[in-house]
């Protein structure tokens, strides 16, 4: 009888862990203002000013598994003039389409004059770890800091603070748009005006995803992806 509840209770664990589940993780997003920000150019501050009024409305999904994981922006059916405030605020938040961690590289969807591109990059690394810490929900977090380097091909190269809140009671070295590589899941993140904020965690999701596509998929460096859309600039200005 005893040995019938022991092997009772292994082939009831093999079956609960042996269940592929996802953990689901979303945020909502925040545009700060940032002072003097396009001052020389009306246009791109009206259209900043629209992605900040707009930006609560966006909500994206970071989902993780045992491969890896993928953030995406959750789509939601909005009227055309909303529809184009939205595409404002997904500008100024730096997504251009799905990110997936996989096999420690990072790999971003990019389109751009009508193609789809992969960009393929390293993990964020030169993390630097402060004592500093806040509650988020119910969650201890400590602070990491970076510096975001922008190259835009014209000679200027520009530093945007990073500054991210990660968890270690969350065991997980991902986060949102492509930001990770620290000891717990990133609930807070900001880059320069941008701020990613968590607002729901499901440690037992139902929703799939498998990132082996990557494997087989062609990919491009960020240097590669820059200079490609350079030639792309230069052409149309002839």
């Amino acid at each position: 009888m005893k040995n019938y509840f022991v092997i009772t209770i292994l082939l009831l664990s093999s079956v609960l862990f042996g269940q592929k589940k996802s953990i689901y993780v979303e945020y909502n997003v925040k545009i700060n203002e940032e002072k003097d920000l396009f001052s020389n150019n009306a246009d791109l501050k009206k259209l900043y000013s629209r992605a900040m009024s707009e930006a609560y409305k966006l909500s994206f999904v970071l989902l993780i598994n045992e491969s890896g994981s993928k953030f995406y922006n959750r789509e939601i059916l909005v009227t055309d003039d909303r529809a184009n405030s939205r595409n404002s605020a997904l500008i100024f938040s730096s997504y251009s389409g799905e990110v997936y961690q996989y096999e420690n590289s990072i790999f971003t969807e990019n389109t751009s004059f009508g193609q789809k591109t992969i960009v393929k990059e390293s993990l964020q690394d030169n993390w630097i770890m402060h004592n500093e810490s806040k509650m988020i929900d119910s969650y201890v977090c400590y602070k990491a800091t970076n510096t975001k380097i922008i190259d835009n091909g014209s000679g200027k190269i520009f530093h945007h603070p990073i500054v991210a809140w990660y968890c270690p009671q969350l065991p997980y070295n991902y986060g949102p748009n492509g930001y990770s590589n620290l000891p717990g899941l990133i609930l807070e993140l900001q880059v320069r005006y941008t701020v990613f904020g968590v607002k729901k965690i499901d440690l037992n999701s139902a929703i799939e995803f498998d990132p082996t596509f990557l494997k087989n998929i062609k990919t491009v460096t960020l240097k590669e992806y820059n200079e490609r859309i350079e030639e792309e600039v230069q052409s149309w200005k002839k």
